[in-house]
């Protein structure tokens, strides 16, 4: 069993904004003890100021993930501040927008460097604290780009491709060892960050969410139950289930809508040059934010459902005895007026 929220001490990586800054908030409001890091010191300084005005117990720890000394440190430092640690949130991530063509070979190997290396570090030093502990949540987020092909981020997909493979592989190898350390990938749709206003753009102007978007708090929501339930793969936003699920079942037919859909809809109208402000090597000084500039829904009935497994099991087996009863009582009169 894995321990209620109030009770846990929680590390969050990319928290100094979007989900990373979100996540830091609810559990902190849950009444978890907190480490945050990013490499934004004035953002987690103010988040930090403001978990302890809402009276949160928070440790701030400026660190590049993508740096495994770093990493080892953070985690180091957790288990003295805190005694220990029960949840580790892997969230930091960059992206570069562009053909593949376009995208230098020190930036692909960056944005590898931060979304997959930055997360394996992470899971290599918070292992052997949750292991000492006998249990714990390992949470990674990636992106439903994980199960699918995006044009304009090679880089980006390659990583959650690789990260999807690297949690699996992990879950099975605890599971053999009989390890109560929880492994959950949650793969969100687009979501409402500043994600996309730090990217870098080769497209010559600044890159957008593929719609549906939704907000932040939805893919918080799969993070807490993660922190707190066993898990395996998680969606955050129906949107993103059903493209997998059409590439899974339609793999030419959804390809050939994400080849002009992907191209179409990943621009906005506003200029931005590759030189422009980007967070791939440094990050972009502010004070940080939970969201972006494409406002999203903030309710996804498919995660809301995923959520609540016992009620979703209820409403499709009401579903079910809905569409079978009416042929079911068909077939026994029509059997009882043959024997009669």
């Amino acid at each position: 069993m894995l321990k209620p929220l109030r009770d846990q001490v929680a590390v969050i990586t990319g928290a100094s904004s979007g989900i990373g800054r979100e996540t830091a908030l609810r559990f902190a409001k849950q009444g978890a003890s907190v480490a945050i890091t990013a490499r934004n010191e004035e953002a987690l300084r103010q988040l930090e100021e403001q978990i302890r005005q809402q009276g949160g117990s928070v440790l701030s720890i400026p660190a590049d993930i993508a740096d495994w000394e770093q990493v080892r440190h953070l985690a180091q430092r957790v288990s003295v501040y805190f005694g220990r640690i029960d949840t580790w949130v892997n969230d930091a991530a960059v992206n570069v927008y562009g053909t593949f063509t376009d995208t230098s070979m020190e930036e692909f190997w960056r944005v590898i460097e931060v979304n997959l290396m930055g997360q394996v570090h992470g899971v290599k030093a918070a292992l052997p604290y949750l292991q000492k502990e006998g249990r714990g949540a390992i949470v990674g987020v990636a992106s439903v780009d994980a199960q699918i092909p995006m044009p304009m981020q090679s880089a980006y997909v390659a990583s959650t491709h690789a990260l999807k493979g690297f949690y699996d592989t992990l879950r099975l190898e605890l599971t053999h060892e009989r390890s109560d350390v929880q492994v959950s990938l949650i793969m969100p749709s687009s979501v409402n960050t500043p994600f996309f206003d730090h990217a870098l753009s080769h497209l010559g102007v600044k890159p957008a969410p593929l719609p549906p978007t939704y907000e932040p708090s939805v893919v918080v929501d799969v993070i807490l139950y993660a922190a707190t339930h066993r898990g395996r793969s998680l969606y955050a936003g129906g949107a993103g289930t059903m493209l997998a699920t059409s590439r899974r079942l339609l793999p030419t037919l959804t390809d050939r809508f994400l080849q002009w859909f992907g191209f179409v809809s990943q621009r906005t109208n506003e200029p931005k040059p590759a030189s422009g402000p980007s967070n791939l090597w440094k990050p972009v000084p502010d004070p940080g934010a939970v969201r972006g500039s494409s406002p999203g829904l903030k309710f996804s009935p498919y995660t809301w459902l995923e959520l609540h497994p016992m009620l979703a099991a209820m409403v499709v087996g009401a579903v079910f005895a809905r569409l079978t009863f009416p042929w079911a009582t068909r077939m026994f009169h029509g059997q009882w007026h043959l024997n009669h």
